[in-house]
């Protein structure tokens, strides 16, 4: 990870990172739903405030490797919108309690 923090991370690596941290929360899963971009697998997520979902880069899948995501033919989309699931994610980030603050110094939110 050290070379590509030197040469720049693209914009849906960096978004694969972050949604590791989602996965590790509450398992994941991939399929090869989409009939438009079958090469980009879908990453669904379950979480406590219902389905999200994102195509994830074939070259990205690889930061999913440590956290064991299953691969599976078919997993059922419950037809969220983009804006749903951002909705969902907003949600679910008030409910996730903070497992680390700021230095004192700075504040304690």
């Amino acid at each position: 990870m050290h070379s590509e923090l030197e040469s720049g991370l693209t914009l849906y690596r960096e978004r694969a990172y972050l949604l590791g941290g989602y996965v590790g929360m509450f398992g994941g899963v991939f399929s090869h739903t989409d009939g438009q971009a079958p090469e980009y697998p879908v990453l669904y997520i379950e979480t406590p405030k219902g389905q999200t979902s994102w195509h994830i880069h074939p070259d990205d899948k690889d930061v999913f490797d440590g956290l064991k995501v299953p691969t599976v033919e078919k997993y059922p989309w419950d037809g969220h919108s983009t804006e749903e699931k951002y909705l969902r994610i907003e949600a679910l980030n008030l409910l996730i309690p903070k497992m680390t603050y700021a230095k004192p110094e700075y504040g304690n939110p």
